[in-house]
């Protein structure tokens, strides 16, 4: 992959996931998750839990709403956004007891100091620009109270090129020999492809940060792909201390000097 610089305002990287984030496809996977997605976002959320019990939480990106009751555990002065409408309405049937409001994250409608716990799930931050993303972290970093903790996951920079892979054989597993599913199967492959061949010219790589697609929906997504030490970087001249990282498998990593890291993505704890 030839080397680019990463753009710092991409707009059609919100054009094209809004979209993505908008298919029914994509809505029903959202709409039906449940529970944590892996070990690594359990210990990086639980190991600020203490510290944030009966505290008021901003959950970001909620989709379906995976993580709301997951926070509520934690505490029940809960607020979820995203900026996508029919996700907040997702979550929203499936939770109608719970707060979500429709909001983008770079320009959250809070009071200064308003909570004690932000997170952001599931490498939703790497759906923006990287003005998109110094936007989020500033007013994160606002709406925190000191000495509160922004919990959040973030693809890595060295998996990029795996996780632009195509063909995507995944789309084949549970189908068996059923037809209609194989069929199916094949016609994400196709589409797939098709997506990844219109995205490929926004492709870009500054040695630490990236922006390409990803397999994750079909291709649909364009995100990006940032290094551990570039991340941990960004945190600090936003204002934060690097409390912790987290691998996938619940693996408490060096915050600095990580070297090549090797995981998909990884769970960051920042503090105010």
């Amino acid at each position: 992959m030839a080397a680019h610089a990463v753009p710092l305002v991409a707009p059609e990287l919100d054009r094209i996931n809004r979209h993505a984030y908008q298919q029914r496809g994509v809505l029903r996977q959202f709409g039906s998750a449940s529970g944590w997605l892996e070990p690594g976002e359990r210990e990086a959320v639980l190991s600020v839990g203490d510290v944030a019990r009966g505290a008021p939480i901003l959950d970001i990106g909620i989709g379906g709403g995976r993580t709301a009751p997951l926070m509520r555990e934690i505490s029940a002065d809960y607020v979820g956004i995203d900026y996508t409408p029919e996700m907040v309405e997702l979550a929203r049937g499936r939770f109608p007891d719970l707060t979500f409001q429709q909001m983008d994250a770079r320009n959250l409608a809070f009071d200064a100091g308003r909570f004690q716990l932000v997170t952001f799930s599931y490498n939703g931050i790497d759906s923006v620009d990287l003005a998109g993303r110094q936007a989020i972290l500033r007013e994160v970093h606002r709406v925190l109270r000191p000495g509160g903790h922004f919990v959040f996951s973030a693809l890595n920079h060295d998996a990029a090129a795996q996780a632009r892979h195509w063909p995507d054989w995944s789309v084949f597993r549970g189908t068996g020999l059923d037809p209609r599913r194989l069929v199916r199967a094949a016609a994400k492959l196709v589409v797939g492809g098709v997506n990844r061949l219109r995205r490929a010219a926004m492709t870009r790589d500054d040695g630490e940060v990236a922006m390409g697609t990803i397999s994750a929906h079909n291709f649909a997504l364009v995100t990006v792909f940032t290094s551990p030490s570039a991340q941990v970087r960004q945190l600090r001249a936003a204002g934060f201390a690097v409390d912790a990282i987290f691998a996938p498998d619940g693996q408490r990593m060096p915050v600095d000097g990580m070297g090549d890291a090797t995981a998909p993505w990884y769970h960051f704890v920042a503090r105010k």
